[in-house]
């Protein structure tokens, strides 16, 4: 929601998160995400700059003591998934 909604950056706005995983002290959270393959290069250095000002808004959200360390990492798990599609479909 944070991504669509509170970047400026257009080349953000066709990334999707698809999970989130949070350390049990919840002290991290890896935020797993796909872009289009061709945005993926401009999208990364975007996302890791980006991630103080997510946290920033994470925090005044979230009522907790401290505020999670974002990573963002790419989720390679969607396109594999439609390529395999794609062969199985030539067979």
């Amino acid at each position: 929601m944070l991504l669509k909604q509170e970047t400026k950056d257009p080349r953000l706005q066709a990334v999707s998160v698809t999970d989130v995983l949070a350390s049990r002290d919840l002290s991290s959270a890896r935020i797993f995400y796909t872009i289009p393959e061709k945005q993926k290069t401009a999208v990364v250095p975007l996302l890791k700059k980006a991630s103080g000002f997510f946290r920033s808004r994470l925090s005044k959200t979230l009522d907790l003591r401290h505020t999670p360390e974002l990573k963002f990492i790419y989720d390679s798990a969607p396109n594999t998934g439609a390529r395999i599609d794609d062969l199985l479909a030539k067979l």
